[in-house]
């Protein structure tokens, strides 16, 4: 008998759990798909292990990260005052002329004869490496620090490679050079190779500013040289350093162009001025010929800025500190490597050489085509 019910029981409960798989089976059925094929999520490619960690930025990357986040203007050309790190301030002490970036409006030039293409130099295929500081040359060294300037505050750049005088030196291609290229601009500016912006984040329409500096005011702007009997014109007035010119846009920088162009040539209107054709001591050349005649005709028109702002630099103990623009006449190979290594340290250096290099058709023109255009 119990056998029996022990019998019974087994076969109700097989009974039951038919019973409930097929209720189940039945009920999944009614909410499934029409069946597909499982998608195969299976990764059937081997891993890629890279050999070493790549870099965090590219070439392009870095420069600008370095033109956007780093040296980007930190004022704007009507601010008030400039105030690097929070220490020596600089105020405006009128109301601005300029109130907003002059982008292309505003040019800066270099010229050169030479090639500056070795190892270490501007032009070099090999590049310029803080890896190898000895060769670095100083004067390349200053043009990327104008290349780099320009790119920051988005000025329109030039690089003309001038012919070379057969009766005077080449520095006498800057007044005719300059008055071809200020005919498209609001204002450009001048650098001698070992003349540097100071300050790479402050805006130059804030220093022309500051200088009061406008096409109705002024048409040249140049800084005094250091206070020595060698540095005197005849009439014992200090010169005024043709290494840094500010030329702005009007009728009568043109004029002077053509009278300081003129100024050595035989039988013109400074018979004397002959004497500045080559540098010799006492008589440097175009410098020379401006800072004895063409000033003088031109009082009103030309400013003389003082040489601690723009000229020089602390290490020359000359006087003449270069706070805003410092010309290195006497660090031509290791002073002003370092002014520019501490502006674009590590690969900086390299990478906006490279840059330069890259944009070589944006910039570069020769004399011929130049004046031809």
């Amino acid at each position: 008998m119990f056998g029996q019910i022990r019998s019974n029981k087994a076969t109700g409960l097989i009974v039951g759990v038919v019973v409930f798989l097929a209720a189940f089976v039945g009920l999944a059925y009614n909410h499934l798909e029409p069946f597909q094929t499982p998608a195969d999520t299976t990764d059937t490619d081997s891993p890629v292990i890279p050999e070493k960690p790549a870099a965090h930025h590219s070439q392009s990357d870095l420069i600008s990260l370095y033109v956007e986040r780093i040296a980007n203007p930190s004022i704007k050309p009507d601010d008030k005052m400039y105030y690097p790190f929070g220490a020596s301030a600089t105020s405006l002490s009128e109301d601005p002329y300029w109130t907003k970036p002059l982008g292309k409006n505003l040019c800066i030039i270099d010229l050169d004869s030479r090639t500056f293409d070795l190892p270490g130099q501007a032009f070099s295929k090999v590049g310029m490496s803080w890896k190898r500081p000895e060769e670095i040359h100083g004067l390349s060294a200053g043009v990327i620090n104008h290349w780099a300037y320009a790119k920051i505050h988005g000025y329109k750049y030039y690089y003309v490679d001038i012919d070379s005088y057969e009766d005077r030196r080449d520095s006498w291609k800057k007044p005719n050079i300059m008055a071809k290229i200020l005919k498209k601009h609001d204002a450009c500016i001048y650098l001698d190779s070992d003349a540097i912006f100071n300050h790479m984040d402050l805006p130059f329409e804030w220093l022309m500013n500051f200088w009061n500096l406008n096409p109705n005011t002024n048409s040249l702007a140049l800084a005094a040289d250091p206070n020595a009997k060698n540095n005197q014109d005849k009439f014992g007035k200090v010169y005024l350093n043709t290494g840094f010119i500010v030329a702005q846009n009007n009728d009568k920088t043109f004029e002077i162009f053509d009278e300081w162009n003129a100024c050595p040539e035989e039988g013109g209107k400074h018979p004397e001025c002959t004497e500045f054709k080559l540098n010799r001591p006492g008589k440097p050349t175009d410098q020379g010929g401006f800072g004895t005649y063409i000033r003088y005709d031109y009082p009103k028109d030309i400013k003389e800025l003082p040489c601690t702002e723009a000229n020089g630099f602390p290490e020359s103990r000359s006087g003449c500190d270069g706070k805003f623009i410092k010309h290195l006449w006497t660090g031509k190979k290791d002073w002003i490597k370092v002014a520019v290594g501490g502006q674009l340290p590590g690969d900086l250096l390299e990478e906006f050489q490279k840059d330069f290099l890259a944009s070589k058709d944006e910039f570069y023109v020769t004399e011929k085509e130049l004046m031809s255009s």
